[in-house]
């Protein structure tokens, strides 16, 4: 007659084997036999996990552990159930329990890394990684997990070092390569790095990871038509690669293909909705002129209902009372400066806020170094970064540090953090400078404007309510070496318009305009910046060339850094603002060499800054009310070369002069602001 020790070991064989039928009934019947046995209960509750039974299962892993708390395969189990059910926190005492009966099981101590990696302790993960690495130096995977963790620690050598190891170690293992690869380009060795990733995508060329880490490295060396080919061939071997799809449509994005970005990134939403890949999608529907004001709003608010407002807390941290002593408490959270005007101007307010009545606090969602930031970081009361924290974990500092106003500096463009600020962990929440629209928030508290950008009525188009301030919304830092402006160039050859403006500026109905503009204004040139794609440049000179303007009108520039960036207006007699969404940041590098914009007033923030800007410095009679006035305006200033001429002597004293450049009225104006929120 069979025992019961027959029927575990044949159950057991029968697990083993897959035959998982057979196994789940020889367990329910011991159990039935031999109630609360320990490893009936721990492989009934692995194949009903397996099966996604997982309540059930879960069950059944407590009442083992009830019955027998020593073992580990059991602690193991439940703890990987509580990982994959979205539940680390719970899963990280069960691995310490697991490691207290054997310290250096490394499945253990990887699974203890993810676990606490999970809720952003990278510290920790880091020497649960180390340990099992040393447990057992012949396994690749521990080794890639250890270098990801210190580069998310910033110790970016050591990662760099750990993944050199995996390639050494490992040669045939493409995933090594992929990892080396992409931190030696954030590292900026880009160089090295696309020798490493064009080695792994030789060792396997149907490994589509390889393919995309090579696309971010020939990105990150400005290769950007061999980036999207790159790209292009990572979702043709998987066209379910999220990543891919993401990073093409922000790569065709950032190079004024928008449509077929637009494409590109609804594809990756489709495949896995993300947050970062739909802010994404909405820096790229600024651009459209097909979309109105209302359907561009409801966009963001899309995306806040997705993604945000779920996350909101119950209740958020009590307002500061207007007669409580002590300083206001201002937190400034950004990402990466992209531009020297953006890093200029958080440099001003830094400068310029009054001590007496404010402490700031900087959270830097990058961990770019440099001097730059240095001088950012002293001028800081306080600086924590936040690049390598979770979004909870950043929202529980930001709320520890009892943050009175917590201003956001990003919208929805790169390096945002805009799910810290769904989680609510100020009383007063601002969205500040650049990005001209709604994030769609409801924890968006306030969006700082002026009355030209946002008039009475444009409430309809923003979660957040507005605080205009009495001048102008933001801040013009003039760069301190830009050279002279130089003579008027029309004096010396034919008429030239231009545009520095970001190439998915140009908008079809922008191209119209301009095409008509070269066709009033004859043997007139237009300059444009086309980034630094070939791909790119073609299309737009054949937009264009549709349009009747031929080839030889047009003079296509690449991306320009530095001082080149500023003399690349010394040739421009007048500037071009594209729409619906103009220039900013470009309208003002313009009037500081000396070159005046033309600009047309848009329906919503997008089309109004310039208008907001020329208003500012006396300039209305550059302001058309539609694109047609646009072509009309365009021909008449390019008749009057003795009236721009004397304006390009003076444009520089004029911005100089104006509420554009003074920083110190700028910040009382927003300070005064943020005391009324």
């Amino acid at each position: 007659m069979a025992t019961a020790e027959d029927l575990f070991q044949r159950t057991v064989a029968a697990h083993q084997s897959g035959a998982l039928d057979e196994a789940e009934q020889g367990y329910r019947q011991l159990l039935e036999a031999l109630p609360g046995h320990p490893a009936c209960l721990t492989n009934l509750g692995s194949i009903l996990a397996h099966r996604g039974e997982t309540e059930e299962a879960e069950r059944l892993y407590l009442e083992s552990i009830a019955s027998d708390p020593s073992q580990l395969n059991t602690l193991f189990n439940l703890g990987n159930l509580y990982r994959r059910t979205g539940r680390s926190a719970r899963a990280v005492p069960l691995y310490e329990d697991a490691l207290r009966i054997s310290p250096n099981a490394p499945l253990v101590l990887v699974n203890l890394g993810l676990a606490v990696s999970d809720d952003g302790d990278w510290p920790r993960a880091v020497e649960c990684f180390s340990r099992a690495v040393n447990v057992t130096p012949d396994v690749a995977d521990g080794l890639n997990l250890l270098g990801d963790a210190l580069a998310r620690c910033g110790r970016r050598d050591e990662a760099i070092a750990a993944f050199r190891e995996v390639v050494s170690r490992f040669p045939d293992a493409p995933r090594g390569y992929c990892n080396l690869g992409l931190h030696l380009a954030a590292a900026g060795q880009t160089d090295e790095a696309i020798e490493i990733l064009e080695r792994a995508v030789a060792l396997r060329a149907d490994y589509p990871e390889a393919h995309n880490a090579l696309g971010v490295a020939y990105e990150t060396a400005g290769r950007t038509d061999d980036a999207q080919a790159a790209y292009q061939n990572a979702v043709r071997l998987r066209p379910a690669f999220v990543d891919a799809w993401a990073n093409l449509g922000t790569s065709l994005g950032e190079h004024g293909r928008t449509t077929e970005a637009v494409e590109a990134l609804r594809r990756a939403l489709e495949l896995a909705p993300n947050p970062i890949a739909q802010s994404s999608l909405l820096s790229n529907l600024l651009y459209s002129s097909t979309l109105t004001p209302e359907q561009l709003r409801d966009e963001h608010v899309a995306w806040a209902t997705a993604f945000a407002d779920p996350l909101a807390l119950a209740e958020r941290p009590h307002k500061r009372d207007q007669d409580t002593p002590g300083r206001i408490r201002i937190g400034y959270v950004f990402g990466e400066f992209r531009s020297r005007a953006s890093r200029a101007f958080l440099e001003s307010l830094l400068t310029h806020h009054d001590r007496t009545q404010f402490h700031i606090t900087a959270y830097p969602n990058t961990g770019r170094q440099g001097e730059e930031y240095d001088r950012l970081r002293r001028l800081a009361d306080s600086w924590k970064p936040i690049v390598h924290l979770p979004d909870d974990r950043a929202a529980s500092l930001i709320r520890s540090d009892e943050i009175d106003v917590l201003v956001d500096l990003n919208g929805h463009g790169p390096g945002n953090r805009l799910l810290v600020f769904a989680r609510g962990p100020a009383p007063v929440q601002i969205n500040l400078f650049g990005y001209p629209a709604t994030t769609g928030m409801r924890a968006m508290d306030f969006r700082v404007t002026d009355s030209q950008i946002d008039p009475p009525g444009a409430e309809t188009l923003y979660t957040e309510k507005l605080l205009r301030l009495p001048d102008l919304s933001w801040l013009y830092v003039p760069p301190a070496n830009a050279p002279a402006p130089t003579p008027p160039p029309a004096s010396r050859r034919a008429f030239t318009f231009g545009c520095l403006n970001h190439p998915g500026k140009l908008s079809d109905a922008c191209v119209d305009a301009w095409a008509e503009i070269l066709k009033s204004v004859p043997k007139s040139r237009l300059v444009l910046l086309v980034g630094q794609s070939v791909n790119s440049s073609a299309d737009i000179a054949a937009r264009f060339t549709q349009r009747g303007v031929v080839p030889d009108r047009l003079e296509l520039v690449y991306r320009l850094s530095g001082n080149d960036y500023f003399e690349a207006y010394q040739p421009f007699d007048v500037t071009l603002d594209p729409f619906p969404y103009g220039g900013a940041v470009t309208t003002c590098d313009s009037l500081w060499m000396g070159v005046p914009v033309l600009t047309a007033v848009g329906r919503d923030a997008r089309g109004r800054q310039g208008m907001s800007l020329l208003n500012a410095l006396g300039l209305p009679e550059f302001i058309a009310d539609t694109p047609e006035q646009l072509v009309t305006l365009a021909a008449t200033w390019a008749d009057q070369r003795d009236a721009l001429a004397d304006l390009r002597g003076s444009l520089r004293d004029m911005v100089s002069n104006s509420p554009l450049t003074d920083a110190a009225t700028y910040v009382k104006h927003l300070e005064a602001a943020y005391q009324s929120a």
